[in-house]
């Protein structure tokens, strides 16, 4: 999917994606997304 070497930006905007998810009926693993991203590309900084 990405190039181990690639630095990419991931913006989630959390309130929108967190009211989303609960309308639709399930919840959204945030470390469980943060670590699928890591894995599978840099992220030189992260604010969570």
């Amino acid at each position: 999917m990405f190039d181990q070497r690639e630095k990419i930006a991931l913006l989630i905007d959390g309130a929108n994606l967190h009211a989303a998810s609960k309308a639709l009926g399930f919840e959204i693993d945030f470390c469980k997304l943060l670590s699928a991203f890591r894995r599978r590309a840099s992220l030189p900084r992260c604010n969570h």
